[in-house]
């Protein structure tokens, strides 16, 4: 590959990084106005359902950034074997600063990614089974 190409597919693979973050707080910001608006007050049921439809939808998610993780760390790979390159760029965000305790720039970004999404599952989940909404009645047994 050339090095355009390289940076083709590498700006493409971003744009649908960028794509699939967006759909996915979408995702989570529209579960979050339906736990206000409806479903706190919906049976067992429902929120079950909905609560695995939006599992769904996110695992869906976090596998298609699994697929383009691979296709932007095969980038990485094809700048490598370039050698001197145009642009002079050493690579994409494999570099090892000090102050984040031998982790890649990428490795940081994907690990603080992953943490960001777990914890705003395990909060929708309580959320959805465990909260009291006001009325006094535990929502895990409604």
């Amino acid at each position: 590959m050339t090095e355009a190409e390289i940076l083709s597919v590498r700006n493409e693979v971003t744009a649908i990084v960028v794509s699939v973050t967006g759909f996915s707080f979408t995702m989570i910001s529209a579960y979050i106005a339906a736990l206000w608006f409806f479903l706190k007050d919906a049976p067992f049921a429902l929120r079950s359902l909905s609560f695995v439809l939006l599992s769904c939808g996110l695992a869906f998610m976090g596998a298609m950034s699994a697929g383009l993780n691979g296709l932007l760390l095969a980038t990485d790979t094809a700048w490598a074997k370039l050698g001197k390159t145009a642009t002079e760029l050493p690579g994409f965000g494999n570099e090892r600063p000090d102050f984040l305790a031998g982790f890649t720039m990428y490795e940081a970004v994907a690990g603080l990614g992953t943490l960001v999404f777990v914890l705003i599952y395990i909060v929708l989940f309580y959320l959805t089974f465990i909260y009291d909404w006001g009325d006094g009645m535990r929502r895990i047994y409604r």
